[in-house]
C-alpha cells in the first residue's frame, strides 16, 4: 500500500471493504454465518440509504449533510461497527478518498473512567490504524463528556449531529432503542446511529474472528463485556474445567478460524483458567462478567 498520508483513509476503508466482501463471500458457510451475511448486508444497507445520505464524516461548510462522529471504546461491538463503517465510506467516497480533505474519520472515545490498561493501549493502536481523530473525553460523567465533545464541534446545528454508537438491543433491554433516534432526557441534544442493534453475539464473534483483525486482549482471557475495571472480571461462565458445556463451543467458528493468518494461535486457550471469550453464544450471559450482576 502506498504511504502517502493523505490516501491512509483509503487504503484502510479498502481494506475493510475487502474484509466485507470475503465474508460475503464464504462458500462452506454455517447457520451463524448465514445470519451474518444478513446481518451484514442489513448494516450496510442502512448505511448506504439512511445514514450517509443525510450525515457525513467529511461534512464542511458547502455540503448539506449533517456532521457523522463514532463513538468508539475499543470493545468488540465498536470495533465491527467501525469496520463495517469504514467499508460503507470506501463504498460511497472511494474516488474522493485521496482528496486532502479526507483524511481521518472524527471519533470520539468517552472516557468516564479509568480504564483497563489493555483496553487503552488498544484503543490507542486501533484508533491509529482505522485513521481515526479521536477526541477522548475529559470528564467522569455520560451526560457533561457528550457535552464536552458536542461543544469542540462548534456546530450551528448540534441537534443534527449524528453519532455512530455500536449498541447492541441486548445492551438495554429495558429501553424501547430504534436505529435512529434523537437523545432524550437530560442527555444533550444529537442523533444516536445504531447500525448493529440487531446483531447477535454470534454474528459479532464470527465476524470479528474472520476479520482476521488485531482486537483487544481482555477478550483472549475470557472477558466477554468490557466494563469499569473495579466492575468486570472474567465471565465466570468461561471457566475452564473438563465438566463445563461451554467446552463444546470450540470448533463453532471453525471456518471463520481456516481464514485467519495472524489471529489463529491468539484464539487458543488461554492461560488464566478461562476459555477465550469467543466460547460464549449467549447473549443473556454476555455481561456477567460485570461483577455488579450477581
Amino acid at each position: 500500500m502506498t504511504s502517502d498520508p493523505e490516501c491512509l483513509i483509503l487504503n484502510i476503508s479498502k481494506k475493510c471493504s475487502e474484509i466485507v466482501t470475503n465474508y460475503l463471500n464464504i462458500k462452506h458457510t454455517t447457520d451463524i454465518i448465514n445470519d451474518t451475511k444478513l446481518k451484514i448486508k442489513q448494516t450496510l444497507e442502512i448505511f448506504e440509504t439512511q445514514i450517509l445520505t443525510k450525515w457525513s464524516p467529511f461534512c464542511d461548510h458547502e455540503t448539506e449533510k449533517s456532521f457523522l462522529s463514532i463513538s468508539y471504546n475499543g470493545g468488540k461491538d465498536s470495533q465491527v461497527l467501525l469496520i463495517l463503517y469504514l467499508a460503507s465510506i470506501y463504498n460511497k467516497y472511494s474516488h474522493n478518498l485521496k482528496n486532502a480533505k479526507f483524511k481521518k474519520i472524527p471519533a470520539v472515545y468517552l472516557k468516564t473512567y479509568v480504564n483497563f490498561s489493555e483496553v487503552l493501549k488498544f484503543i490507542e493502536t486501533s484508533s491509529l490504524e482505522y485513521q481515526q481523530d479521536l477526541y477522548v473525553t475529559k470528564t467522569s460523567n455520560m451526560e457533561t463528556a457528550l457535552r464536552e465533545y458536542l461543544a469542540t464541534l462548534k456546530l450551528e446545528h448540534q441537534e443534527e449531529t449524528g453519532i455512530l454508537l455500536g449498541t447492541r438491543a441486548s445492551d438495554a433491554v429495558h429501553y424501547k432503542m430504534t436505529t435512529i433516534q434523537p437523545t432524550d432526557k437530560n442527555y444533550p441534544k444529537f442523533i444516536r446511529l445504531q447500525p448493529i442493534l440487531e446483531w447477535k453475539l454470534t454474528n459479532i464473534w464470527s465476524f470479528l474472528i474472520f476479520s482476521d483483525e488485531p482486537h483487544c486482549e481482555l477478550y483472549d482471557h475470557g472477558y466477554t463485556s468490557l466494563g469499569k475495571p473495579s466492575e468486570t472480571v472474567a465471565n465466570p461462565w468461561l471457566i475452564d474445567t473438563e465438566d463445563n458445556p461451554i467446552c463444546q463451543n470450540s470448533k463453532v467458528f471453525e471456518i471463520e478460524f481456516a481464514h485467519c493468518k495472524y489471529n489463529k494461535q491468539i484464539y487458543s486457550k488461554c492461560d488464566n483458567g478461562y476459555l477465550p471469550g469467543w466460547y460464549l453464544l449467549d447473549d443473556h450471559k454476555e455481561r456477567d462478567g460485570r461483577t455488579y450482576k450477581k
